[in-house]
Protein backbone atom coordinates (compact mmCIF):
# COMPACT_ATOMS: atom_id res chain seq x y z
CA UNK A 1 0.00 0.00 0.00
CA UNK A 2 1.24 3.17 -1.01
CA UNK A 3 2.06 6.16 1.63
CA UNK A 4 0.52 9.92 1.45
CA UNK A 5 2.31 12.17 0.79
CA UNK A 6 2.01 15.36 3.17
CA UNK A 7 2.78 18.77 1.99
CA UNK A 8 4.52 19.84 4.65
CA UNK A 9 4.11 23.72 3.08
CA UNK A 10 0.57 23.22 3.11
CA UNK A 11 -1.75 24.76 6.15
CA UNK A 12 -2.61 22.26 9.19
CA UNK A 13 -3.74 25.27 11.50
CA UNK A 14 -5.39 28.53 10.35
CA UNK A 15 -5.44 31.49 12.92
CA UNK A 16 -8.69 34.01 11.51
CA UNK A 17 -10.23 37.39 12.69
CA UNK A 18 -13.76 36.53 13.73
CA UNK A 19 -14.50 39.50 14.56
CA UNK A 20 -14.17 40.90 10.72
CA UNK A 21 -16.85 40.06 8.78
CA UNK A 22 -14.97 39.97 5.74
CA UNK A 23 -12.69 37.54 7.03
CA UNK A 24 -15.29 35.46 8.52
CA UNK A 25 -17.04 35.12 5.66
CA UNK A 26 -14.23 34.00 3.57
CA UNK A 27 -13.37 31.68 6.49
CA UNK A 28 -16.52 30.06 6.32
CA UNK A 29 -15.91 29.61 2.62
CA UNK A 30 -12.76 27.84 3.34
CA UNK A 31 -14.00 25.46 5.79
CA UNK A 32 -17.03 24.30 3.54
CA UNK A 33 -14.18 23.00 1.19
CA UNK A 34 -13.31 19.43 0.99
CA UNK A 35 -10.25 18.87 2.88
CA UNK A 36 -10.93 21.65 5.64
CA UNK A 37 -11.79 19.08 8.36
CA UNK A 38 -8.33 18.26 8.33
CA UNK A 39 -7.39 21.53 9.43
CA UNK A 40 -7.44 23.43 12.95
CA UNK A 41 -9.24 26.97 12.79
CA UNK A 42 -8.51 28.85 15.45
CA UNK A 43 -11.14 31.93 16.22
CA UNK A 44 -8.75 34.68 17.66
CA UNK A 45 -11.66 36.20 19.57
CA UNK A 46 -13.05 33.47 20.81
CA UNK A 47 -10.92 30.63 20.74
CA UNK A 48 -7.75 30.12 23.22
CA UNK A 49 -4.38 31.06 21.47
CA UNK A 50 -1.27 28.54 21.56
CA UNK A 51 0.99 29.34 24.09
CA UNK A 52 4.28 31.24 22.92
CA UNK A 53 1.72 33.04 20.12
CA UNK A 54 0.93 36.48 20.77
CA UNK A 55 -2.97 37.30 19.69
CA UNK A 56 -2.67 41.17 18.98
CA UNK A 57 0.24 39.60 16.83
CA UNK A 58 -2.06 37.12 15.04
CA UNK A 59 -4.90 39.74 14.61
CA UNK A 60 -2.84 42.27 12.42
CA UNK A 61 -1.95 39.27 9.68
CA UNK A 62 -3.95 36.37 8.41
CA UNK A 63 -1.52 33.53 9.92
CA UNK A 64 -1.51 30.13 9.32
CA UNK A 65 0.82 27.26 10.45
CA UNK A 66 1.99 24.77 7.83
CA UNK A 67 2.88 21.09 8.40
CA UNK A 68 6.68 22.02 8.73
CA UNK A 69 5.35 24.10 11.88
CA UNK A 70 6.61 27.18 9.88
CA UNK A 71 4.28 30.12 10.87
CA UNK A 72 3.36 31.98 7.23
CA UNK A 73 1.71 35.10 7.16
CA UNK A 74 0.11 37.63 4.85
CA UNK A 75 0.09 36.27 1.35
CA UNK A 76 2.46 33.08 2.15
CA UNK A 77 -0.66 31.94 4.56
CA UNK A 78 -2.92 32.27 2.00
CA UNK A 79 -1.03 30.07 -0.16
CA UNK A 80 -0.36 27.83 2.68
CA UNK A 81 -3.63 27.72 3.00
CA UNK A 82 -4.73 26.89 -0.90
CA UNK A 83 -2.26 24.12 -0.78
CA UNK A 84 -4.25 22.22 2.07
CA UNK A 85 -7.16 22.00 -0.03
CA UNK A 86 -8.07 20.05 -2.64
CA UNK A 87 -10.09 22.59 -4.70
CA UNK A 88 -7.40 25.55 -3.86
CA UNK A 89 -4.08 23.10 -4.52
CA UNK A 90 -3.11 24.03 -8.07
CA UNK A 91 -3.20 27.71 -6.96
CA UNK A 92 -1.14 27.49 -3.86
CA UNK A 93 1.48 25.30 -6.10
CA UNK A 94 0.87 27.93 -8.62
CA UNK A 95 1.46 31.25 -6.55
CA UNK A 96 3.97 29.50 -4.41
CA UNK A 97 7.06 31.32 -6.40
CA UNK A 98 9.13 34.56 -5.71
CA UNK A 99 6.98 37.18 -8.18
CA UNK A 100 3.69 35.70 -7.39
CA UNK A 101 4.43 35.98 -4.01
CA UNK A 102 5.32 39.39 -4.12
CA UNK A 103 2.37 40.77 -6.22
CA UNK A 104 -0.02 39.07 -3.91
CA UNK A 105 1.91 40.61 -0.63
CA UNK A 106 1.33 43.87 -2.11
CA UNK A 107 -2.39 42.74 -2.44
CA UNK A 108 -2.68 41.57 0.87
CA UNK A 109 -1.49 45.04 2.14
CA UNK A 110 -3.77 46.90 0.03
CA UNK A 111 -6.30 45.27 2.11
CA UNK A 112 -5.22 45.81 5.11
CA UNK A 113 -5.51 49.22 4.96
CA UNK A 114 -9.47 48.96 3.57
CA UNK A 115 -9.64 46.35 6.54
CA UNK A 116 -8.91 49.07 9.53
CA UNK A 117 -11.80 50.86 8.18
CA UNK A 118 -14.61 48.09 9.40
CA UNK A 119 -12.30 46.45 12.19
CA UNK A 120 -10.06 47.54 14.71
CA UNK A 121 -8.01 44.79 16.01
CA UNK A 122 -8.11 44.77 19.84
Amino acid sequence: MEQAIVDKRAARRVFFDGGCPICRREIGWYQSRQGAEAIDWVDLVTDPIPPGLDRHSLLNRFTVERGDHVLAAGAGGFIALWRALPATRFFGRLADNALIRWGLERGYRGFLVLRRMWRRAP
